[in-house]
């Protein structure tokens, strides 16, 4: 019988300390998280020596005392952990500990299976693919009878099984599979039935069911349970869902997930303490990937757990100070904030009813771009800004939804803040279709759900596509609000069918390079809708939107994310007028007033005459191409250029006051790529009509709306989110005559 000594070490050693050491919660922040994957990557890389970091000798009773039974573990999982946080395979360290780990030679589960998942993370067609395919063979034999694993195959005296081992090792081995190593069908059943057979009562997982007394379910445990589950899921699973059913997940699954839910902790080890802290985070980062839930409970488990976890951090960069415990923690922070491609929705009905689809369609677009994307689940109960952590919200069915008008507005709140909603009818229903198709009218007045064409760019902006283009849509003139398949897209993902129906693949992957500019995604946890200011706002100014012909509204939430931007910089609010039309004007009520829109703008003699009257009585204007649509572009231009007597529009100098006098200098701007005219194009174009000396209208003829929105998306022409701001705040404050201080965080 193994030592009891020597399980001890070998779980403090490989499984991520005893104390998790966390000072407590803070708010999270993802520069700070960024931060803290920095100083934990320079902790380790200051362990390093000559090709590995220090491999403890453990002893094992059956090799004989000095045996290392899992030499050249420790320095797999730094590897994998650094590489996990984007360390390049090909610097000169990373290079020298590949070579060396390679070649070490050891027996353990633990080295062998953490070996196998660093060198996965290289990808198919990398140098060290045939030690990687020689772990995973050794990995499948190693299992005993039952699926379990111990620290040592089981022909070596690994027969005392626990699941820790047991994760570790099923992880490995599903990572071969996105390098295409084939694994019998019979290890992924032997693997569910071992799983299945674990679970205690209550849902959740203990050590070694089998060979503890008192196997009580903890944390880091049962996070490896339903880690381990949703694999075997994927594999054994996925086609018990060609008919749609509403019964998504294993009962095992679905019961340790009600575990999770009562016991989350992201301070804590549930039930089990500080003990095994950082372990458990790695095997929840693995859960909350695999599940797709962005919530535990009512929590968000990345969020709060990435901030207890920055919180802890050892001012060296160390977490439970020691290199196991670091690379566990640095694992969760960087596979857990990778980015969120889309959303699903979680609603009453028949929402997942292809339970797997979008965990296969992120893992292939993933593989297929060589930059890791992931999904996940939401809900209606929480806040709509909470819902960008992914640019797309798919809703899926099979069943016509109810929707609730509280939820229809959240549902175009969410579209309107810049997120796209991707829906699909599940089994082709027309129940489904004709549904949404309602809902949309009422979430989008005025806007017709109609056919795309066929040259739109969700059929070539990168793959150029052949088969049936039966997608829907709704436009707001700029961009797209909502994609609709009535026809079925989710069964193909589901089968991960992207031989041969990789069509459906593809065009996802388009509709994802639509809607966030080819591929610019922010990490998970981050959103480009702020959080209204706590501090006190001091002023005001007033602003009145101008309503016309052509689009008058085609961003309602611009200004309010403007607004926002300017009380949280500079205490300074935004009054908005009620809208009025071009020939209502009036200097008195109002005497600055924005205009934008999209199309051909026709204007009448009278409108014409009252603008010039706005003008002269002492008002000020800011126009702007929303989305940089030429024809609108060209309508203003058109009206300005006649607007005044000997005044013509010009482009502002480099170091007009409007740029240098009111506040933070705008220097060097970045433009979206369809608006940028060459290497080098960092200047803004801003125009300027003047009357009597007096800048009195300022026209971009690029995009300066959708900016202020502060989405991605291909095809506008226009300035990049941070700079359309820049540029508007600057010309709001130069025609009110305003002039803020610099925030000491902006002075140069």
């Amino acid at each position: 019988m193994r030592r009891a000594g020597i399980i001890a070490t070998l779980a403090l050693v490989l499984a991520g300390g005893l104390w998790c050491g966390s000072a407590g919660a803070q708010e999270f922040s993802d520069a700070d998280v960024e931060k803290a994957v920095e100083t934990a990557k320079d902790y380790l890389w200051r362990n390093w020596a000559e090709g590995h970091w220090d491999e403890i000798g453990l002893e094992d009773a059956n090799q004989g005392a000095g045996e290392n039974v899992n030499y050249g573990g420790r320095t797999a999982l730094c590897a994998y952990a650094l590489l996990a946080a984007g360390e390049s395979a090909q610097s000169e360290k990373m290079k020298k500990t590949l070579e060396w780990l390679c070649q070490a030679k050891t027996s353990g589960i633990y080295a062998r299976a953490f070996r196998a998942s660093a060198l996965a993370a290289l990808g198919r067609n990398s140098a060290y693919v045939k030690v990687m395919q020689d772990d995973v063979a050794f990995l499948l034999k190693a299992a005993d009878k039952q699926g379990a694993y111990g620290y040592l195959p089981s022909e070596m005296g690994g027969q005392v099984y626990d699941n820790s081992n047991g994760q570790i090792a099923l992880l490995a081995v599903w990572a071969a599979t996105n390098c295409g190593v084939e694994i019998p069908a019979e290890y992924w059943k032997l693997a569910e039935k071992h799983w299945s057979d674990e679970q205690n009562p209550d849902g959740g997982w203990g050590y070694s069911k089998g060979h503890r007394e008192n196997n009580i379910s903890y944390g880091s445990m049962t996070a490896a349970g339903l880690a381990s589950m949703f694999i075997c899921f994927d594999n054994n699973h996925a086609a018990d869902f060609v008919e749609c059913k509403t019964a998504p997940d294993l009962g095992a699954i679905g019961k340790g997930l009600e575990w999770l839910d009562a016991n989350f902790d992201p301070q804590h080890n549930p039930n089990y303490g500080p003990e095994h802290y950082y372990y458990y985070l790695y095997a929840l980062e693995r859960v909350g990937l695999a599940s797709g839930y962005k919530y535990f409970g009512k929590k968000d488990w990345y969020k709060l757990a990435a901030s207890s976890l920055v919180g802890g951090q050892a001012d060296g960069g160390s977490w439970g100070g020691d290199i196991v415990g670091t690379s566990f923690g640095l694992l969760f922070l960087a596979r857990g904030r990778q980015p969120v491609l889309f959303n699903k929705l979680q609603y009453e009905g028949t929402w997942n009813s292809r339970p797997r689809d979008l965990a296969n369609l992120t893992r292939w677009i993933s593989a297929s771009f060589e930059k890791p994307v992931n999904w996940q689940i939401v809900n209606l109960a929480g806040a709509v800004e909470e819902w960008h952590d992914a640019p797309i919200l798919y809703i899926s069915g099979w069943q016509a939804p109810k929707f609730s008008d509280e939820e229809l507005a959240k549902l175009a709140e969410f579209v309107h803040q810049g997120g796209l909603i991707f829906s699909e009818a599940a089994g082709s229903r027309s129940a489904f279709s004709l549904a949404m198709q309602r809902y949309y009218l009422k979430m989008f007045p005025g806007l017709e759900l109609k056919r795309l064409p066929e040259d739109h760019p969700v059929y070539n902006v990168y793959f150029k596509l052949t088969g049936q283009k039966n997608l829907l849509g709704i436009s707001n003139g700029v961009r797209l609000l909502v994609v609709h398949s009535p026809e079925e897209l989710s069964l193909a993902w589901q089968l991960n069918q992207h031989a041969v129906k990789g069509e459906l693949f593809r065009l996802a992957a388009n509709i994802y390079f639509v809607a966030t500019d080819k591929g610019s995604l922010r990490r998970r946890g981050v959103s480009h809708w702020p959080s209204p200011p706590e501090q006190e706002v001091y002023d005001s100014l007033k602003l009145v939107q101008v309503k016309h012909a052509a689009n008058w509204q085609v961003e309602p939430a611009a200004w309010k994310r403007f607004g926002i931007l300017l009380s949280r910089d500079h205490h300074l609010g935004v009054e908005l007028a009620q809208p009025v039309e071009l020939e209502k004007l009036d200097a008195q009520s109002c005497s600055l007033a924005v205009m934008t829109g999209a199309g051909p703008l026709a204007v009448t003699d009278a409108q014409k005459a009252n603008l010039k009257k706005f003008i002269t009585d002492g008002g000020s204007l800011i126009v702007d191409s929303a989305g940089g649509d030429e024809a609108f572009a060209a309508s203003v231009r058109k009206l300005l250029e006649g607007l005044l007597e000997g005044s013509r529009l010009a482009v502002l100098p480099p170091g007009h006051p409007l740029y240098t006098k009111v506040g933070p200098v705008v220097g060097k701007v970045a433009y979206r790529p369809a608006a940028r005219q060459g290497p080098g194009d960092n200047r803004p174009r801003l125009e300027g009509l003047s009357y009597k000396g007096r800048l009195a209208v300022v026209f971009s003829p690029e995009d300066l709306t959708a900016g202020l929105v502060g989405y991605a998306y291909h095809g506008l022409k226009g300035y990049e989110p941070a700079s359309a701001y820049e540029l508007m705040r600057n010309a709001v404050l130069y025609l009110a005559d305003r002039v803020v201080s610099v925030p000491s965080t902006q002075k140069q």
